[in-house]
């Protein structure tokens, strides 16, 4: 076979395995299956710009710390319509790329087999897929930090435009920064080049005074959690076929200093989700799969190159074990990926919006009631209006939030006392361990009259988070 014609299968495959991962993407949002609250939160604030309620600029500082998600829904909202559908396609998109640099990575530091069966399992593994199909900026940063470790050695210039990028979509993007900066130290120890200075010393400063950085270096280094035993429940109990591959491949890389830097942001990562975030979600780790990912395919590729002559076919054997075990991967496209695969109750995924339907049909005037919510719910994007007050366990006193033009209480006494000051009303029950205060729940379901449940979304019947609805004052409905 000709060079031309390997490059051709080449790309061609390349472009299969994409075509492939992009396809079981779009299968998980096909239904436009509900929000949860993460979701619903951004996309009502890009809803709002879509609308003209709110200005371009006003709303992507909402969420200082989500501004690029913020603007790439607004994109593709302004693109394709506003739906959940649309709010999803930019993760689809990032995640179908990331299959791209995930191949690119692993084929620098192996061959094109290890870059085969490491696109393959980033293709179809559960947790990548669940990540993919959520309007969150997870899957963004995951792609970013391989766009960012594959030019590390030839295109400063990309790194850090991928590193701010990761940073804008949330603050854990930071940790791109670290290979660039541990890389070209030590390169300029060898041999400094004065366009690089500027251009380094220039995204610092824009750094520290744009993107707050010292605000959190101070959040990495105050402990205050301890979630270790998540994270070895995680990595090493029910991804340990990746996750030591995935290591010892980091090691086989040839240029130490990429070496040290990736280790490095990974370790960084890794100590703020164990000691620092308040929440042990999966999903701030996302980007530590995507690397693991990749060089899981490095090392099989060059056991099967060093070991045995004969990559392509212990890279295929690997392929064919995984599939065929089954085990954190998907066989076929599926219209729900759920997030709660390895951690249960990691994403609280009520049916939100079939809630809110239904609302609507046994309350047509629901814009004109009054509703009682918790924190952080998906009022907003559902419906036309704000809640009429938010009850939150996090609330010693009353706090107004502005994003939801509400104010916010945390007692039985201040949800008794805005109760009486209306006829008649509705609450929303989270009927799980949810941001509203449990005695609060106890009163309503004591005292009104339940309207609505609903237990699940059709898409994941399984997975029960029941929501209800209450209400007060309509004595005479039927």
């Amino acid at each position: 076979m000709t060079v031309r014609n390997k490059k051709f299968l080449e790309i061609t495959s390349l472009i299969l395995l994409f075509i492939l991962g992009l396809i079981f993407r779009l299968k998980g949002i096909s239904t436009n299956h509900s929000f949860w609250s993460d979701e619903a939160f951004v996309s009502s604030i890009s809803k709002s710009i879509v609308l003209g309620k709110t200005g371009l600029i006003e709303g992507i500082n909402t969420i200082v710390y989500s501004r690029l998600q913020i603007l790439t829904t607004v994109i593709s909202f302004r693109l394709f319509g506003i739906s959940e559908w649309s709010s999803r396609l930019p993760s689809v998109i990032w995640g179908s790329i990331g299959i791209i640099f995930c191949y690119l990575l692993a084929k620098k530091h192996s061959n094109k087999y290890g870059g085969y069966l490491a696109a393959i399992i980033y293709s179809i593994l559960q947790l990548n897929l669940s990540q993919s199909t959520q309007s969150k900026p997870y899957a963004a940063i995951e792609t970013l930090l391989l766009i960012n470790i594959y030019f590390i050695d030839t295109n400063p210039l990309i790194c850090i435009l991928s590193s701010f990028s990761a940073t804008l979509y949330n603050n854990i993007g930071i940790i791109l920064f670290i290979p660039i900066i541990i890389f070209y130290i030590n390169k300029f120890s060898i041999s400094i080049k004065k366009p690089i200075i500027v251009l380094v010393s220039i995204s610092t400063i824009l750094l520290l005074f744009f993107l707050k950085i010292p605000y959190m270096i101070i959040g990495i280094i105050s402990p205050q959690y301890n979630w270790l035993t998540y994270f070895r429940e995680l990595f090493w109990r029910q991804y340990a076929f990746i996750t030591l591959p995935g290591l010892l491949g980091i090691f086989t890389i040839k240029n130490k200093k990429v070496v040290y830097g990736i280790l490095v942001s990974l370790i960084v990562l890794i100590y703020s989700w164990c000691f620092v975030s308040y929440s042990h979600n999966i999903r701030y780790v996302v980007p530590i799969f995507g690397v693991l990912i990749t060089f899981f395919g490095v090392f099989w590729a060059n056991v099967g190159e060093i070991i045995f002559k004969k990559p392509a076919l212990i890279c295929l054997s690997v392929a064919i074990l995984v599939y065929a075990g089954g085990y954190k991967i998907v066989r076929k496209p599926a219209a729900y990926y759920t997030p709660n695969a390895d951690f249960t109750s990691d994403i609280q995924n009520a049916d939100f919006k079939t809630f809110f339907q239904k609302s609507y049909q046994l309350f047509p005037d629901f814009d004109n009631l009054p509703v009682f919510v918790g924190p952080f719910d998906t009022l907003k994007w559902y419906t036309d209006k704000n809640p009429t007050a938010l009850f939150s366990i996090n609330t010693p006193k009353s706090v107004y939030v502005a994003i939801d033009d509400s104010w916010q209480y945390g007692s039985l006494v201040d949800f008794i006392a805005q109760q009486a000051r209306y006829p008649k009303g509705l609450v929303v029950i989270n009927d799980w361990q949810s941001f509203m205060p449990d005695d609060i729940k106890d009163y309503v379901k004591k005292n009104m009259r339940l309207e609505l449940r609903v237990e699940s979304m059709t898409v994941s019947p399984d997975e029960k988070w029941p929501l209800e609805l209450y209400s007060w004052g309509f004595d005479n409905k039927k």
